[in-house]
């Protein structure tokens, strides 16, 4: 919104430059804008419907380590075969990826787990959330106390290669 003065205020309600904060409702505060396939945008940025967060980052450094890892980690768990990863925490989130086959947009998971020295490690597979899923089942939900000791793996099921882990404490 801009004053008399031509300068930018944001809307601050809640402390936030979002007016519609209280998730799913609307607001008069700001109207909606869409764009591209008729996405409501604000919406988008306000919602949390759609992101797993087990991370709580209450320091400047550790909100900056929070966003890079949900950002721009710096390793893929695809880069990572037979390697170990001692997983603290896990970033979660609904991406749109192209099914190269039929050209058709679907919804997938993007994982990030994040290591006991904050390096963030990404994958957009089925296999990789399915094996997060078991893996929260038997060792419950992270922040994990003791890191768990993830071998990255990757197996063939038919003409698919995917992605999966072990636990291995040894």
């Amino acid at each position: 919104m801009k004053n008399q003065n031509n300068e930018f205020n944001p809307v601050t309600e809640n402390n936030t430059p979002f007016g519609n904060e209280q998730y799913g409702e609307t607001s008069t505060a700001l109207a909606p804008v869409t764009m591209d396939d008729n996405k409501n945008f604000i919406a988008d940025l306000t919602s949390r419907q759609t992101t797993f967060c087990s991370l709580v980052a209450n320091t400047p450094a550790e909100k900056a380590m929070l966003f890079k890892a949900m950002n721009n980690p710096e390793k893929r768990v695809g880069d990572c075969i037979n390697m170990t990863i001692n997983a603290k925490d896990l970033f979660c989130e609904v991406v749109d990826c192209i099914n190269q086959q039929t050209g058709e947009k679907q919804a997938c998971p993007r994982i990030v787990i994040i290591d006991d020295k904050g390096v963030g490690y990404q994958a957009v597979s089925l296999g990789v959330y399915s094996a997060i899923k078991k893996i929260i089942q038997v060792f419950g939900a992270p922040s994990w106390e003791t890191p768990l000791p993830l071998v990255v793996k990757q197996i063939t099921k038919g003409e698919r290669k995917l992605l999966t882990f072990d636990v291995d404490f040894k």
